[in-house]
Parts: C-alpha cells; structure tokens; sequence
C-alpha cells in the first residue's frame, strides 16, 4: 500500500454503503428481469441466471487493495454483479448482441477480443447501465449506477468455483513448477467447450438430415433406434399421433432395446403387423379418446411381442386390468411372420 493512500473512514462508508443497498439491489432485478425477457424470446439456451450485491468488507477490501481514497462506488463498477451461465461458447456471441441491444454499456472485456486463453479459462464481462428507454420514478434512482454482467460458460464458470479457493490470483503468483499445469486445465477446459460446440453441430446436423427424410417420405428404416431416430420414425409413421415429453421417447428406446429391438425396421414390422389391432384395443378401451403415439407404440408391442406383454403384464396389469384384457382378446388375431 502506498504510504500517500488515505482509505475513506471505514463506518462513514460503511453508512453510505448501507444506504444503497437496497438501490443495487434493485438494479440487479431490474437487469435480470430484462435478461430473462430477451433471452426467453431469443430462445438463447441458458443454465441459469443470478445476481449478487457485494458485501461491504468485500467492497471495502477492493477499495484498500486499488487504493481507491475518493468517489468508491464509482470507481468499483461491480458492486452490482449479475451472471449469466450458457451452455456454449458460441451463445456468448449471442448474449454479447443482446446485452449491447437492451443496456448501455460502458466497458467490455470479452474472450472474443483476446488470441490466447489468459489466465485461467476467462468470461465475458460487461459494465452497464439501464439504458435511456428506461424513464419514471421506478429508474431515476438506479439508472447512474453500473452493474457488471458476467456471461460464461458452464465450465468457465466451473473454473471460476475452483480458482476462486486458490491463493492465486494472478499469473505472477504462481511457482514456475506449478504453471504448466496450471495452463493446461485451462486448456482442457477451453478444448472441452470445444467439442461440446462439435457434438452440438452434429446433433443439429443429424436432426435435420432425420427431418429431411421424414418431409421427403424417404425414411430410412435400417439404422439404429435412438431418441432422434425414433422420434423422427414416430412423427412419420403417427404424424396425426399427441406427442409428449422428450422423456416419454428416452424411456420407450430404453424398452426397445431391452427387449431386443435394435434397428427401426424391427420396430416397423411389429407396428405394421398389429396396428390394426392396436386401434381395436383403442377403440374399446379409450372410446372417443386416442393413445399418443408411444403408448400406440407400447400396444402395438404388447399385441405383438410375447416377451414384451409379459413384462409389461407383470409391472402394469393390476392398476390397468381392462387394457390387458383387450390386449388378450386381440393379440390371437396378429399376423406374426
């Protein structure tokens, strides 16, 4: 510490630190409640958003460690701290844009303006303020304070957890036989948010070659049973079929392949051998009501499939007693080739 620095009077600060508070707080609200809004029209994937308001000591130490003697809340601009984790590096181009479009910004640091990992595995920060379009009582007290936005990703921000219980706060403080290391999680961090972009373009990739097939009526039967395989199988084979949760389609796979059903031409056969059938047991047992199209799925395989009605027989047919009964009274009638 500089021997010229004189640090503000800690309990005068302390007064004023107190007294807006509440006003920071506010901000925080105020901007998460703007995030939330656009992304959730962006439709920008996020893991979650919080905020935080420094505390006082924190607030009083950064003062002491800058040596900071006048004007301290406006010379720390994270005394508000919003942060924001996405899943992908490439959403944090996304959320850059929509940060600039919604608040005005008064400075930026951002992974995309550096050309190597610095240290540790960075985010992106941004100091703003509630924009211009922002009038009337509820904003005139908060809008000329700043408040620190922080996008990362789940792994920068799993860094971030991690660093922030070491001693080592800057490069410099590391022991040179400690360095590699310290880089090389960083890089593994950097490589690992990586792939996870590659897998996610893969899977975009493979959707829509899926969903190509489906709108070209050129479904190709033979490949393996998987959630987007069987989605896409179900969406062309049910098109006019109610369609639930994506967790309905990861347990009926789960099934599937448990009862020895690898490839979607298997699960065609079945369907097509007992679909008839399948829509007698409906018609009797749903009267004006139709099974979405797993649980046509599950009938089907039931009619079909001895060792697939037994096991659901044991797990189901004391809470549904009337189904298995008509899956008995049609099963006979199932052309098995």
């Amino acid at each position: 510490m500089s021997s010229t620095f004189k640090p503000p009077l800690k309990q005068k600060l302390k007064n004023q630190y107190e007294k807006l508070y509440p006003s920071y707080k506010r901000l925080c609200e105020e901007v998460i409640f703007v995030l939330e809004d656009e992304i959730r029209k962006s439709r920008i994937k996020v893991h979650g958003i919080s905020y935080r308001v420094k505390t006082f000591d924190s607030f009083y130490d950064k003062i002491i460690r800058k040596e900071i003697s006048t004007k301290p809340f406006k010379h720390i601009s994270d005394v508000a701290g919003v942060r924001v984790l996405c899943l992908y590096r490439l959403d944090l181009d996304a959320l850059s844009r929509l940060i600039s479009e919604n608040f005005d910004i008064v400075s930026s640091d951002t992974s995309r303006t550096h050309s190597e990992i610095r240290f540790g595995y960075m985010a992106d920060h941004y100091v703003v303020t509630l924009s211009r379009e922002f009038r009337g009582k509820r904003y005139d007290e908060i809008k000329p304070f700043h408040c620190e936005i922080q996008v990362r990703t789940i792994l920068m921000d799993a860094w971030a957890s991690v660093s922030h219980h070491l001693d080592y706060k800057r490069e410099t403080d590391i022991p040179s036989e400690l360095k590699k290391d310290f880089n090389a999680v960083s890089g593994l961090l950097y490589a690992a948010d990586t792939h996870f972009e590659l897998f996610k373009e893969g899977i975009e990739k493979s959707k829509a070659k899926l969903l190509e097939s489906v709108k070209s009526d050129k479904f190709i039967l033979t490949q393996e049973i998987n959630l987007d395989s069987l989605r896409a199988y179900l969406n062309w084979k049910l098109p006019h079929r109610e369609r639930y949760f994506v967790s309905t389609y990861s347990d009926l796979v789960t099934d599937l392949k448990n009862s020895g059903y690898m490839e979607i031409s298997q699960l065609d056969k079945a369907i097509q051998a007992s679909k008839s059938m399948a829509e007698a047991v409906e018609k009797e047992e749903m009267h004006r009501k139709f099974y979405s199209d797993t649980g046509f799925v599950r009938i089907c395989l039931m009619l079909y499939d001895e060792n697939y009605y037994e096991v659901m027989k044991k797990i189901h047919q004391k809470r549904n007693k009337k189904l298995f009964e008509l899956v008995d009274k049609y099963r006979p009638s199932v052309k098995r080739n």
